[in-house]
């Protein structure tokens, strides 16, 4: 597992009305499947060469949920949080297949934020892993129900 940095730009992060973080707004595309996502990373981790790590974990905790039953695909997502914010997510594409059926399948995506993307700490580690599972099975039981099945 690992990653390819296609792109980084420094920018101001806006967290709150009146609190800004100076990133390196980072693009990477996962090994080995090829999920392309962002995440912002600390001016200052990334100007000391530290940025690695960070990436790095995130990669690594795409490609574990890749392997997730019903987990087919991964693309990084901007969307607007509760206070009108940009947030960094991935959207994981789920699928389910009807039991019976000749390969028909419906799909839908289970949004996770970035943040809640590495599992190198154990206590916590498993934690984040659960709930993504967890967001993971939601959107599967969804589209179990809606298909019938």
């Amino acid at each position: 597992m690992g990653y390819t940095l296609l792109a980084s730009e420094s920018t101001v992060q806006v967290l709150s009305p009146t609190v800004v973080n100076d990133v390196v707004y980072c693009t990477i595309q996962t090994t080995p499947s090829g999920a392309i996502v962002s995440s912002p990373v600390q001016k200052d981790v990334f100007d000391a060469g530290q940025a690695g790590v960070e990436l790095a974990n995130l990669a690594d905790a795409i490609e574990q949920v890749l392997t997730l039953d019903h987990v087919v695909s991964a693309a990084g997502v901007q969307v607007l949080d509760a206070s009108g914010l940009l947030a960094d997510q991935v959207a994981f594409t789920v699928e389910y297949v009807k039991p019976g059926t000749t390969g028909t399948s419906v799909t839908a995506e289970a949004l996770v934020p970035v943040a809640e993307l590495n599992f190198t700490d154990a206590e916590i580690g498993r934690t984040l892993l659960a709930d993504v599972e967890a967001t993971i099975n939601r959107v599967y039981t969804n589209l179990q129900d809606a298909a019938g099945g």
